[in-house]
């Protein structure tokens, strides 16, 4: 399945389900789709094979979905030469990945998986306490079970204590044994991750971008792998700010990548560039840096945003 149908696939599903998706179209972007329902946002990579994740595209991909309380995800096809297996969880860099029959039978059969794959076989995690209450009741010993299980003694003391993964064959014959099932579901929907926030700018536009944005009291977010370059964020505000020299057709079309997906994640969107005239793509205004000169602090740099948003929509219906 070549690239884009595989993303017209992964879409379809999202939308079947009742989430509003935004595509994004940008080489090596570290997210494909942003994808909302009520309180529910994913950032998602779609990849034939999911080895070809980059490092960099996970380290933002984490960013991104620590910043916006959002679950990355990453749905693929194969792993080196071999298909992805329905209901299981793979990971790459500590991101879950699965492939597009597992997402459809989590948002439209309810089914979370319980498997996932870690060198070369495939696990499950358990509830220790219930496992234990489980081999009670039945009346085993540890010894006895471990014995039954082909395990040693330690290995079903480490499962009653959360401690250890177990394998998939060992998940099974417990659940022969008990008639009741024991693997945990892997939450995929609602995953969080840990993201290291410190990145430096790459140019010196940025770095000058970065520091004037940090004296109106905001935050600023480096972001390597997407069609805007920054997070720039304060309290509850949140910006998605690209930085260019100048208006080039391409910085155009990031700008308007950028106003799709700011509606999905309910954020707002700002390009500054070195040299041009102020203007708005879709909502989001294109302004020249010294125009940041102008202002004193993030409640000034919002009142702008809105100001110019407001300016292009009288301009529309007049």
């Amino acid at each position: 399945m070549e690239k884009e149908r595989l993303l017209r696939v992964v879409e379809g599903i999202f939308k079947g389900t009742g989430f509003k998706v935004a595509r994004m179209e940008f080489r090596g972007s570290c997210f494909d789709l942003a994808a909302s329902r009520l309180f529910l946002l994913l950032f998602v990579k779609v990849l034939q094979n999911i080895d070809s994740l980059s490092e960099a595209q996970a380290e933002d991909l984490k960013r991104l979905a620590k910043l916006f309380e959002a679950s990355p995800l990453i749905i693929g096809l194969k792993s080196k030469n071999e298909e992805l297996e329905e209901g299981v969880v793979y990971e790459r860099y500590g991101l879950y990945a699965l492939n597009p029959q597992t997402l459809y039978d989590v948002l439209v059969q309810n089914e979370l998986p319980a498997i996932f794959a870690e060198r070369g076989g495939f696990y499950v995690r358990v509830d220790g306490n219930y496992l234990k209450e489980l081999r009670e009741t039945h009346g085993y010993s540890v010894g006895e079970l471990a014995e039954l299980l082909g395990v040693s003694r330690k290995s079903l003391q480490n499962y009653e204590k959360g401690e250890q993964a177990m394998s998939l064959e060992i998940a099974l014959r417990l659940e022969e044994i008990f008639d009741a099932p024991v693997a945990k579901p892997i939450d995929i929907l609602n995953s969080r991750v840990e993201a290291k926030m410190r990145v430096e700018p790459e140019t010196e536009l940025e770095r000058e971008i970065f520091k004037r944005l940090e004296t109106f009291g905001m935050g600023v977010v480096k972001i390597k792998k997407a069609p805007f370059d920054a997070i720039s964020k304060e309290e509850g505000l949140k910006i998605l700010t690209g930085i260019s020299e100048r208006k080039t057709s391409s910085t155009v079309r990031r700008a308007q990548m950028v106003n799709e997906v700011s509606k999905i994640i309910h954020s707002d969107g700002l390009f500054i560039l070195e040299k041009t005239k102020t203007e708005v793509v879709g909502e989001v205004p294109l302004i020249p840096k010294e125009k940041l000169d102008e202002i004193k602090d993030a409640d000034e740099l919002m009142e702008m945003i809105e100001e110019l948003k407001k300016e292009i929509k009288r301009k529309i219906f007049s």
